[in-house]
């Protein structure tokens, strides 16, 4: 019973059922969980179907995901360099640092994309270079706790507020239990008091997760009303901020009341985003889209412009699936990656430091601004 609800939340909710041979599918997952047990023993039928739908966003949440990462190396990296060390992680454990130069993975080249080439393998033999230095090391995926990172904000310079977005965990909340957009909140009005008049939100290490708390911090420097949609055939769901809340439909999904004021559309915001900049976080990205002082720096984002809606499951974990293709307040829908308008490659090893380029870049347009 619990793979036939699982698969018939599928086959009703995902964006691109109409791919799937379910016949096909479904046998392939009865026999994959044939004489299963316990729940979790379905859980690789589970994501067989979800990789069925071909749509690289719709998958499983274990239910301890907001606590620990389940068998994991810890790192993400692009082009083969790394940009994203998870604490406490394996990658972490063993010395891996922002970019590092990963030549070879299990013997052959990385490809181009984000993560390109790291297998599922229990252990991984990684060629490392830094600084001219090569490493050989081998990896065994372990678990590491869950531990959610901070948004941050400092003036980058005179009358220049940076602001930096990392993903946010569904459960909204950071260490200690604090919410995410009430510590966004305090950043804005703490920038503001010291002068800060134009702005750069770094969207680069933004991974995604729940968008609303996401939103209800940064919705000052976007703009209130509609400031994008969910799009599903002629369907059409807006996701909107006015003083504190986010919104859809009418719904608020979070908030945070004692913000800072909504900017004018003319004060100049920097967007800065990478590959890594993936699902909620390029909603973000497209929420500053049609504001007529938003320029965007950096390379183009992941590419996962859909909305993936939360299907509950017994015992506590959920189905996350994709629903509807993303669009911004102009109404232009997105299925790919977000470009910048002036692109410019990180250096991650100086990443956020007086050498980093996106950031210089911005600044440079802030300051003719």
């Amino acid at each position: 019973m619990y793979l036939k609800e699982a698969l018939e939340i599928i086959r009703r909710e995902a964006l691109h059922a109409d791919r799937v041979d379910w016949v096909q599918v479904t046998h392939e997952c009865q026999v994959m969980c044939a004489g299963a047990q316990a729940e979790a023993a379905v859980f690789p039928a589970i994501r067989h179907a979800l990789a069925a739908l071909r749509d690289g966003h719709s998958h499983l949440r274990l239910p301890d995901a907001g606590t620990v990462h389940r068998g994991i190396i810890g790192l993400y990296f692009t082009g083969g360099v790394i940009a994203l060390v998870l604490p406490g992680s394996p990658a972490d454990l063993a010395g891996l640092r922002p970019g590092d130069h990963i030549l070879s993975l299990q013997g052959q080249p990385v490809g181009p994309g984000v993560n390109e080439g790291l297998l599922p393998d229990a252990a991984l033999t990684f060629e490392v270079e830094r600084a001219g230095k090569r490493q050989g090391l081998t990896l065994t995926r372990e678990d590491a706790p869950a531990v959610p990172p901070d948004p941050q904000g400092r003036l980058i310079a005179p009358g220049t507020g940076l602001v930096t977005l990392p993903d946010c965990d569904l459960g909204g909340t950071l260490t200690g239990g604090r919410p995410y957009q009430d510590r966004v909140r305090d950043i804005l009005l703490d920038l503001s008091a010291r002068g800060a008049s134009r702005w750069v939100v770094d969207l680069r290490l933004n991974l995604g997760g729940n968008m609303w708390p996401m939103l209800a911090g940064i919705g000052p420097l976007a703009g209130e009303g509609e400031l994008g949609a969910f799009v599903k055939g002629e369907e059409r769901w807006p996701w909107c901020y006015a003083r504190g809340e986010a919104s859809i439909g009418g719904e608020v999904l979070s908030r945070t009341p004692g913000t800072l004021p909504p900017l004018p559309d003319t004060v100049p915001v920097a967007v800065l985003t990478s590959p890594l900049t993936a699902s909620s976080g390029e909603i973000i990205t497209l929420s500053f889209l049609g504001r007529r002082g938003t320029r965007l720096f950096g390379e183009p984002t992941r590419g996962l412009t859909t909305s993936n809606s939360l299907y509950e499951l017994p015992g506590g974990a959920s189905l996350l699936i994709t629903t509807a293709l993303d669009a911004d307040r102009t109404g232009r829908v997105f299925a790919g990656p977000v470009e910048p308008d002036v692109p410019t490659g990180t250096d991650w090893a100086e990443f956020q430091t007086a050498k980093d380029p996106v950031l210089n870049a911005a600044l440079d347009w802030l300051g003719r601004t």
